[in-house]
């Protein structure tokens, strides 16, 4: 069975009733790229080397008949070190911002809209919150 996208496991926590109910399907969906987008939307201590806003970028086309299928969010997270400066420090800003639109391009769009807010610190998802992340995760939100 396929993994679901990181956008559909965080749409589907934004529909569950109880806290617990949410914390439990976290948990039970708990890979990398997922920890690593609540922790660049959630933590204040992560900052990308990325201009804020959505950058100029052509969504995958889900209609058109491509060889490739979009990529998934959850492969592509070992590039988010690109987009932080302590990782990469002497990546040059314009190659970092095109390495951001390439994997934007390259992914699901729903997973490329996700990473924009997430990135923007803007999930805007009113019950994915820090202390659901805390608890869910613990130790993985430093502020």
């Amino acid at each position: 069975m396929a993994k679901p996208l990181i956008s559909d496991i965080l749409k589907e926590v934004n529909k569950i009733s109880t806290r617990a109910d949410r914390i439990k399907y976290l948990q039970e969906h708990d890979c990398t790229a997922l920890r690593d987008i609540l922790r660049i939307a959630l933590d204040d201590t992560i900052k990308l080397a990325l201009p804020d806003g959505n950058p100029p970028y052509k969504a995958y086309d889900l209609e058109a008949k491509q060889v490739d299928a979009p990529k998934h969010l959850r492969f592509e997270y070992p590039l988010f070190g690109n987009f932080i400066p302590a990782v990469t420090p002497k990546l040059n800003q314009f190659k970092r911002e095109q390495l951001f639109v390439e994997m934007l391009q390259r992914i699901h769009p729903d997973e490329a809209v996700l990473l924009c807010a997430a990135k923007d610190k803007n999930l805007s998802l009113k019950y994915v919150t820090k202390a659901i992340v805390k608890s869910a995760f613990p130790g993985l939100i430093k502020q």
